[in-house]
């Protein structure tokens, strides 16, 4: 900038020069006998007007070079871009995929500005890797519930993601009635015969041990999605943590602790009572599980289970896994049905240290329906077990114990115990909102063995129904009444009422 000023500078002063030069020459000659002051005006009238003329030249140079030093500026930024090596990202971030939930979707690939040819060619490459991903994708029986990742935290220098989430849900609980639980209504537990006017007090409680906590990250591969999950709540003895689910899953593998695929998740009613339905199959065990899918509405389910046998009179002996196999259908989103049929192998010793074995199984048949009728959002749900040998897969049996099998005490033979349960379930949406109701009603009869005495578990019939609000999507409001019955074989029954009131806060 310096030399450019002096330059500039040096052409002036020459102009000035060459100017009054030129002046001196084309100005005539002065005679000496004239006046000498009208001789000094036409000097300083020539003078005034050259400074101004070179002011006005000065002030058209200095806009040049202004000019000209902004275009130099660009030119050099442009420079230096060019000089600098372009950097391509080697690792194809499809973090985008967790976050958006979009179906076959990958994401962009960060790139740097390497020219239009490049650019081009790099897009149909990734439009390449994202059809390939879209393909193995379709087979993942998890790819629906990516739509549910939203607000997962990208992992660096991977393409997973990471979820926290559960519930802190705090329930207050009146029983009507003595009960051997107070936080949950387990209808096997109602006094009955004796029991019944044994001058026991009902009692009430507030609660926040349903609270949960789980964790879930979810990475999107070339063959399908990996995803592993863990769960837990504070339901153990004083409070304590307690596992619920830890599974792993690998486009349709599954591995680890988690609902048994005997039962039908997507069937299950909206219950504020911690215990649920009477009659649905519900536990959660270690297994393996193979989900192969076939078309677009049909997937069938293969599942080695933990066996787990509970019996009376003796102790389980875990030797075989039981076999799960079902076909689940889905023709359209608001239709859906679930067939699966139970193996397994009733083996244990008796008090007397007999070994013996059975063989037991079972089916189940559920689904939901969307019922239209008075809002688009209204749905029943159902679901109908029967079998021998199933007690623990019944979530009223399973919360008693021991409804597997039972040893004779006088011969020491093992007998099981047959079991039919179901439920069926309406849920109502009431137009105002987010309010809703769900009307249940739950049944489970037990034929038990010949030589069992009047006071066995014969039969238990539950109801309930809820009023629940959502004020706002992360909060439910809720009321709900419950009334069951157990009959026992010898003819006896007891009743008990139950209301509970609670919140949740979703996180």
């Amino acid at each position: 900038m310096k030399i450019a000023l002096s330059v500039v500078l040096f052409l002036t002063l020459t102009t000035l020069n060459g100017r009054n030069a030129s002046s001196q020459e084309m100005r005539p000659s002065i005679d000496p006998t004239q006046n000498a002051t009208a001789d000094q005006r036409i000097d300083m009238k020539t003078v005034i007007s050259l400074l101004q003329q070179q002011q006005k030249e000065l002030a058209e140079q200095r806009q040049l070079l202004e000019s000209q030093s902004r275009q130099i500026a660009t030119l050099s930024a442009e420079l230096d871009k060019l000089r600098t090596p372009p950097e391509v990202s080697k690792d194809k971030e499809i973090t985008e995929t967790l976050v958006s939930g979009s179906k076959g979707s990958t994401g962009n690939i960060a790139l740097s500005e390497m020219g239009a040819e490049t650019t081009q060619t790099t897009t149909r490459i990734q439009e390449n890797e994202a059809v390939e991903v879209a393909q193995a994708q379709f087979d993942d029986p998890s790819r629906d519930s990516l739509r549910d990742f939203v607000g997962a935290w990208p992992l660096p220098g991977t393409n997973a993601a990471l979820a926290i989430g559960g519930f802190v849900k705090t329930d207050a609980i009146y029983n009507f009635d003595a009960l051997q639980s107070r936080d949950r209504f387990i209808v096997g537990s109602i006094p009955v015969g004796i029991q019944a006017t044994s001058g026991d007090e009902a009692q009430s409680s507030i609660t926040a041990n349903q609270s949960r906590l789980n964790v879930d990250l979810r990475e999107p591969t070339d063959y399908g999605l990996m995803r592993a999950f863990i769960e837990g709540d504070f339901a153990g003895d004083d409070d304590a943590f307690r596992l619920r689910h830890a599974f792993g899953q690998w486009r349709r593998m599954l591995a680890g602790k988690t609902w048994t695929t005997f039962m039908d998740p997507d069937a299950s009613p909206e219950e504020i009572d911690f215990e649920g339905l009477n009659g649905r199959i519900n536990v959660r065990q270690s297994q393996v599980r193979f989900m192969p899918r076939i078309g677009s509405a049909y997937e069938l389910q293969f599942a080695l289970e933990d066996p787990n046998p509970e019996l009376q009179n003796g102790s389980g002996i875990s030797q075989f896994p039981d076999i799960v196999l079902a076909a689940r259908f889905q023709p359209r989103q608001r239709l859906h049905v679930k067939f699966a049929i139970l193996l397994r192998q009733i083996r244990g010793k008796s008090t007397d240290r007999q070994v013996k074995e059975k063989f037991g199984g079972g089916a189940s048949l559920s689904g939901r329906f969307i019922i239209p009728i008075f809002d688009p959002r209204d749905n029943l749900l159902f679901q109908l077990s029967a079998g021998n040998g199933i007690g623990r897969y019944v979530n009223d049996l399973s919360s008693i114990g021991n409804y597997d099998g039972i040893f004779d005490p006088s011969t020491g033979q093992l007998g099981l115990f047959d079991i039919a349960a179901g439920y069926t379930s309406l849920q109502h949406w009431w137009g105002v909102g987010e309010l809703r109701s769900n009307f249940t009603f739950g049944i489970v009869e037990v034929i038990s063995p010949d030589f069992l005495v009047d006071d066995a578990y014969k039969r238990t019939l539950r109801f309930s129904s809820n009023l629940i609000w959502s004020p706002i999507p992360r909060i439910d409001l809720g009321a709900e009444y419950l009334w069951g019955r157990r009959e026992n074989v010898g003819g006896d029954s007891g009743d008990a009422t139950q209301l509970q009131v609670a919140v949740k806060y979703r996180f």
